[in-house]
């Protein structure tokens, strides 16, 4: 009996301690992988919002204007953002730019609600920007807006998503991903 605790215990320990250790490399590696999966679906999504931005406000001035809207410069999109925010509220919208998110939310409205799911994989605050988009671009071509502030409140929303992002790091450029 000596024999067997004074020879198995040990290497018990031992082999229960190398199995924790390799179950925490194994969690590191799949927490890896998860984080960089969550950054693909951002970029994916992120790429909509930017091409809601640039092809509806390219006449608005260089201060309103979003540049490339990349995770990255978080700083700068907040500012082009809230700039372009306070533009639209202290002059309106034209009806050229009325009618061109018209034409925008009527040809895309279908492609944000499919992308419902796939931003539910991010964050919560990253899933109910994206329902409070498609639920104002889809009052926008139902007329259930007012287009100004529809639009209003997508940018808000907008500006939801890319603070979420940067606060989770989750895009790309993050912490060298």
């Amino acid at each position: 009996m000596v024999f067997l605790v004074g020879n198995i215990l040990p290497e018990m320990i031992g082999i229960c301690i190398e199995l924790l250790i390799i179950i925490f490399v194994f969690e590191a590696w799949q927490k890896k992988e998860e984080k960089e999966r969550k950054i693909k679906v951002e970029r994916r999504l992120r790429e909509f919002l930017i091409f809601f931005l640039k092809d509806n406000f390219q006449d608005f001035p260089p201060s309103c204007q979003a540049g490339n809207f990349y995770g990255k410069d978080h700083f700068q999109n907040q500012k082009s953002i809230r700039n372009l925010i306070s533009n639209i509220e202290e002059n309106g919208l034209n009806e050229k730019v009325v009618l061109q998110v018209q034409r925008y939310c009527d040809t895309e409205k279908e492609i944000f609600n499919n992308l419902i799911p796939v931003a539910s994989d991010l964050t919560n605050d990253h899933f109910k920007s994206w329902v409070r988009i498609s639920y104002f671009m889809n009052a926008i071509v139902s007329k259930n807006e007012k287009t100004s502030h529809a639009v209003i409140k997508i940018l808000q929303n907008i500006d939801r998503f890319d603070s979420e992002s940067y606060k989770n790091e989750l895009y790309v450029g993050a912490n060298g991903v």
